[in-house]
């Protein structure tokens, strides 16, 4: 294997990693925030005028949060996918490598 392919690999590897601990915090950040909805639906249950009127005032606001959830959701399957790519493009050139070696 030529060494142009180690360095390769390496920056593979590398990029791999950093997208897997952007997943590992993506996925804790998911959860916090879904605990939080719970909760703001368990405040709000209580309260179903207040919440009507909160939510017509910032509907605006709402609709942009909507879809920056959106954007986020899209962006953490795309890396997700990413990662999957990358780990089978290492493994395809490292069997690649042992077929030469």
């Amino acid at each position: 294997m030529l060494w142009g392919e180690y360095r390769y690999i390496d920056i593979l590897r590398e990029n791999l990693r950093y997208k897997q601990n952007w997943i590992r915090r993506a996925y804790w950040y998911k959860r916090y925030i879904e605990v939080e909805n719970k909760a703001k639906v368990e405040f709000f249950k209580k309260r179903p005028l207040i919440y009507s009127f909160v939510f017509f005032i910032n509907l605006p606001v709402n609709t942009v949060d909507f879809l920056k959830k959106l954007k986020w959701n899209y962006q953490f399957e795309k890396i997700c996918t990413e990662a999957v790519y990358l780990r089978k493009e290492i493994n395809k050139i490292k069997n690649k490598t042992k077929l030469l070696d």
